[in-house]
């Protein structure tokens, strides 16, 4: 058969455009750090590092919810340090008026400070970070505290009675109610619906926001045969009220001062779970970095390039183009040579 010199020319052509292709998907390698640009390149390879991109995004979302659930547990433990310290001036004021050499005039002082702890205290109890209440449970649009006839009201109900109608047990569920009532993230381990309700299974996620209501104390307790609330802030007005009575009774006043001791423990409880919870999410921050990191690897395996071995197979197969190159301009028509360089 008759090789022409139009025969030669083509192949030679189609032979250059294969090194040509060859060396610009070597050169994607080195400047991308990826074995392949597109899937079709590497088909078993893409889908796995398709699914190890996914791990990742999720593994970046559950630090994700660890991080603002972290932020919001450190916010809401400064407002209760606050609290404490609140607490701590009270009960030295207090104590200063329980003093039988204390005047008529300097309990009503004594009495005005008071309440002066107490329109701090709400303040702090309707603390927010980006617009958000961190001791509404749930509700972190509105304000979960509330002073209304002289009375704290938590998300709409009266602390002491939040069921005026209704019996002391449904009462008390609903105090339980508020108690419990917490915002759940997903931090990584493994949500799980109950199947036959379709609820989340609570060991499954993660509670982070903290209801007021078990930081303050709900209900009441008789107290020197009357019924006196459980919470810090309306005990801080019944002992204003008593310094500032007539008929000021000094061993009400002190029973009202142990019981608000007892009721301000729920500051410390809450202090202990907020650092407990702090500590898990510590914990599985550091669990999902090592997972994050091991994903990496695996995708470094799947995805990834030696880039020494890349950049001598790159150098190699420009050597290659190049001499192809030199061997067309010797066996090209010289025009057809010089248009393709």
């Amino acid at each position: 058969m008759r090789i022409t010199n139009k025969m030669i020319t083509t192949q030679y052509t189609r032979s250059l455009n294969r090194l040509a292709a060859e060396l610009n998907r070597l050169n994607n390698q080195v400047s991308s750090g990826r074995k392949f640009a597109k899937a079709s390149e590497n088909t078993s390879a893409a889908v796995k590092a398709f699914q190890l991109r996914k791990d990742m995004s999720r593994i970046e979302g559950y630090r994700e919810n660890i991080a603002h659930a972290k932020s919001t547990l450190t916010n809401a433990e400064s407002a209760l340090m606050h609290i404490e310290e609140l607490m701590r001036t009270a009960t030295e004021k207090i104590i200063t008026g329980l003093n039988d050499t204390q005047s008529r005039e300097e309990r009503a002082i004594i009495a005005t400070e008071l309440r002066s702890l107490q329109a701090q205290l709400l303040q702090t109890l309707n603390s927010t970070a980006s617009d958000s209440y961190y001791f509404g449970g749930t509700n972190t649009e509105t304000k979960p505290f509330e002073v209304i006839d002289g009375k704290l009201y938590y998300n709409g109900y009266d602390l002491d009675l939040p069921l005026p109608a209704s019996t002391p047990e449904e009462n008390e569920a609903k105090l339980k109610e508020l108690a419990s009532d917490t915002l759940y993230i997903d931090i990584g381990l493994s949500v799980k619906f109950d199947p036959a309700t379709g609820e989340i299974d609570e060991g499954t996620v993660f509670g982070y926001s903290i209801a007021g209501i078990n930081v303050v104390g709900s209900g009441t307790t008789t107290v020197e045969g009357e019924e006196v609330s459980n919470n810090i802030y309306n005990l801080l007005g019944a002992l204003a009220a008593e310094f500032e009575s007539e008929n000021y009774s000094h061993a009400k006043a002190d029973a009202l001062f142990g019981h608000l001791k007892d009721a301000s423990q729920g500051i410390m409880r809450t202090i202990t779970e907020i650092g407990a919870k702090t500590s898990y999410l510590d914990f599985m921050a550091e669990r999902l970095e090592d997972q994050d990191f091991n994903l990496q690897e695996r995708q470094v395996d799947v995805e990834g390039i030696d880039p020494a071995e890349a950049i001598i197979n790159f150098e190699a197969q420009k050597f290659a183009y190049n001499a192809a190159l030199q061997m067309g301009a010797r066996i090209i028509q010289p025009s057809i040579f010089d248009f393709m360089r």
